[in-house]
């Protein structure tokens, strides 16, 4: 139902109108009816609390002609049944009016969420565009160089900024999207290897050994989405390459539950905080010890365990370090 706005005075010109009409005629005659021309012209107009007013006003005003211009003495009671149905009109009309009210506002504010949304997308799209060109750029032209800790410096900052960068996309697209997974067979250990090699480069400029604790390859098949799942362990892995000191060893280890596949990464850091673990897989999240991070990495984490089917959680080691789990189920992830 839509309301046509007319300037104030207008509208309760009309509803005078329709009063002296009233006041003007016998009771039997009922032009109460009449009134919902003002209710709907001015409720563009109207706060919920003034409709709410105006209503009570049009019933007393209709109510009023069973003494104006003459008390009722005869057929009192089909006389104040029909003003009482014109009443229960007049309300029907107003809680439409408030109810569309209500509908057009939520309309709005989703509307400008909406654009909102797509602008802050379309930022984060274009502004993710334009970082990586030139850290590729640098990564590419890195070979060119001779091989110096300069340039290895250089390389292992790109690629961090890099990962950063490919981590804000994936998790925008997550959150607008979903996460879209290809699942197929693959194998939990082959992936973990994977990882290890990316994340070895980083290790080795800490002084950190990295630690495989695996069962039997046969025992660690499963159908998942492998790049995902790689994405996954390397951000476990650089999340407890950045709380280890050198020296260190961070270790990762794969087994096989009945119905699951464990993998677990601990790392000697300090652990993790009581003011941590609450809020730890959530996006943007910042240790209020200070360390250094977007926030996405372990959020990121979250979003692939559960589009899996699976569990993460963290905990403190028993004699020191923080250990993150994760659970993937056996049986091939739901769309």
């Amino acid at each position: 139902m839509k309301a046509f706005a007319l300037p104030t005075a207008v509208v309760w010109l009309i509803w005078l109108t329709i009063l002296l009409m009233e006041l003007a005629t016998p009771p039997a005659v009922v032009f109460g009816i009449l009134y919902v021309v003002p209710l709907l012209l001015g409720a563009s107009q109207r706060t919920t609390r003034q409709a709410w007013r105006f209503l009570l006003l049009c019933c007393a005003s209709t109510l009023s002609n069973l003494l104006v211009p003459l008390p009722v003495h005869q057929h009192l009671g089909a006389v104040l049944m029909n003003r009482l149905l014109v009443c229960l009109a007049l309300v029907v009309t107003t809680v439409l009016l408030v109810r569309n009210r209500e509908l057009q506002r939520q309309r709005t504010a989703l509307e400008v969420e909406l654009a909102r949304s797509q602008l802050r997308g379309d930022v984060i799209a274009t502004l993710a565009h334009d970082l990586k060109t030139p850290v590729l750029g640098t990564l590419a032209s890195l070979p060119l160089l001779e091989s110096s800790p300069v340039a290895a410096a250089i390389r292992s900052s790109q690629q961090r900024s890099l990962r950063l960068i490919e981590d804000l996309l994936q998790v925008f697209r997550a959150e607008q999207e979903g996460l879209p997974l290809d699942p197929q067979p693959c194998n939990l250990l082959a992936i973990a290897e994977d990882a290890l090699r990316t994340v070895e480069p980083i290790a080795a400029e800490r002084r950190i050994t990295l630690v495989l604790q695996q069962e039997r390859r046969s025992h660690l098949d499963l159908r998942a989405d492998p790049s995902l799942l790689q994405r996954l362990l390397e951000n476990l892995l650089l999340n407890a390459l950045h709380h280890s000191l050198r020296g260190q060893r961070v270790w990762l280890q794969l087994r096989r539950e009945p119905h699951a596949l464990r993998m677990e990464v601990r790392d000697g850091g300090p652990g993790f905080t009581p003011q941590d673990l609450p809020e730890l897989f959530h996006r943007f999240h910042h240790s209020p010890n200070g360390s250094r991070g977007a926030g996405l990495g372990l959020y990121l984490c979250r979003l692939i365990a559960e589009a899996h089917g699976g569990t993460i959680q963290a905990a403190n080691g028993p004699g020191g370090g923080a250990r993150v789990m994760v659970e993937l189920p056996l049986a091939e992830p739901r769309p």
